[in-house]
């Protein structure tokens, strides 16, 4: 019998989805039990650096919770403001029924949602994400939710998976590897160019599909992770219920690596420098849209790029900052990203077209009206300048004038000699055949 895993600390459902078009970013924290390797080390057992201090607060109150950082070797502390809380007793199931079960029913009206992981490597966030047999992770365990509602609405769904390695997105769905260019559409949405989509219908082929994909995902081996991630895997899930087409995007950051405890060297050093790039270009967005900057920097990775709909977008977002329990330094540095994260406002629901209406220009027919007004000051000039000496000032400019090293235009000029029976030259634009200027006798 599966015993009963402690209530998170979390706000009541009530709270969380709101009927307004506004949305924070949702930020909770997980930390991840002890390794094996960790207890050994520890004749007494280890105490975890992490902790939080109004555990004995009502979770249905609504209020924050307070984390708590203490280094055990000095007497250095942190606190932060976050919205929840998941200790090393609570399972996987805890996080989705009290987090992430609560932006499934928003994606079957047309609503987007994203779940990422964020967190130092060897935290804990594929493991948070995939799971395993025994305790499924966030994904397989968002997939089987949304399968079993579709048995009853009678939608239909589609999943595309790939990587950011590099700064490179590929397909993870594709036997070879393809690269896919992320660009954005006319309202400014963040698409994919060339990533495969397939339909899902059943637990077990997602669970074949979704397996492929993860060993084709860039793996290796480093001096604090025996399987450390290279790169950033999203897995979004499309569900299409009748006219409403929503997307959860489930997101496994990634961690941030300090090369001089990893050991990393050639190949693996490339690629924790761009990891390490990318979830800096990541800080940065986060401090712009918290000051309110003019510009977001959201092109400066890959991953920005990916995330720009879920940070200051259109997507209810929820950031899981996943813990290693025995490192102070690295606690503080993804808590107090994920902390600022939660000052960013989303704009989700139908009000969010609103807030930018777009005014549709008719270009054919601004292109005409520019025309027309062009062919009337044209007759004009036609009309006054026969003999004009303004006109033949002006027009003067572009005919080469004697002892000039060359003329001041490259039109082509074509003379038709004297006018009859007056003092000026008749000259023709060769590309212009209706003007005409006259110009005093050189």
């Amino acid at each position: 019998m599966a015993t009963p895993t402690p209530t998170p600390r979390s706000l009541p459902t009530s709270m969380q989805i709101r009927s307004n078009s506004t949305s924070h970013v949702r930020v909770v924290v997980r930390v991840r039990p002890f390794l094996p390797s960790e207890l050994e080390s520890k004749d007494k057992g280890p105490v975890p650096c992490i902790s939080v201090l109004n555990a004995d607060s009502d979770p249905r109150s609504g209020e924050e919770i307070t984390v708590h950082i203490k280094d055990q070797w000095t007497s250095r502390n942190e606190c932060y403001k976050l919205d929840s809380f998941f200790s090393q007793e609570n399972g996987l199931d805890s996080i989705f029924h009290g987090e992430v079960s609560n932006l499934i029913s928003g994606v079957f009206k047309g609503s987007n949602a994203t779940v990422f992981a964020y967190g130092a490597t060897g935290s804990g966030k594929t493991y948070t994400m995939q799971g395993t047999d025994r305790q499924p992770g966030l994904i397989p365990l968002s997939m089987s939710r949304i399968l079993s509602s579709c048995e009853s609405s009678g939608s239909s769904i589609e999943i595309a998976y790939y990587e950011v390695y590099l700064d490179r997105c590929y397909d993870l769905l594709e036997p070879k590897a393809k690269e896919v260019m992320v660009l954005e559409d006319k309202d400014g949405q963040v698409q994919m160019k060339g990533l495969s989509r397939v339909t899902v219908r059943s637990m077990p082929e997602f669970s074949q599909i979704f397996a492929s994909g993860v060993q084709r995902r860039k793996i290796a081996h480093t001096g604090l992770n025996d399987v450390s991630s290279r790169s950033h895997g999203v897995l979004s899930i499309i569900v299409s219920s009748g006219g409403a087409v929503g997307k959860l995007n489930l997101i496994d950051l990634a961690g941030n690596e300090d090369n001089r405890r990893t050991g990393n060297e050639g190949i693996r050093l490339l690629e924790s420098a761009k990891i390490n790039q990318s979830l800096f270009a990541l800080s940065n967005v986060i401090y712009a849209l918290n000051n309110n900057e003019p510009r977001i920097p959201y092109r400066e990775s890959k991953l920005t790029r990916i995330l720009q709909d879920s940070l200051g977008g259109t997507s209810r977002a929820l950031m899981i900052a996943c813990l290693n329990p025995m490192s102070y330094h690295e606690a503080v540095h993804t808590v107090s990203l994920a902390a600022r994260s939660r000052h960013i406002a989303n704009y989700v629901g139908p009000d969010a077209k609103q807030e930018t209406p777009r005014v549709k220009v008719d270009m054919e027919a601004k292109l005409r009206a520019w025309l027309e007004s062009k062919s009337k000051s044209k007759s004009v000039q036609v009309k006054n300048g026969h003999f004009s000496p303004i006109s033949g000032r002006t027009a003067s400019l572009s005919a080469k004038k004697p002892g000039s090293a060359r003329p001041t235009s490259r039109v082509m000029i074509k003379d038709h000699g004297f006018a009859k029976g007056s003092g000026y030259r008749l000259l023709q634009a060769a590309d212009t055949h209706a003007w005409y200027c006259f110009f005093p006798r050189l």
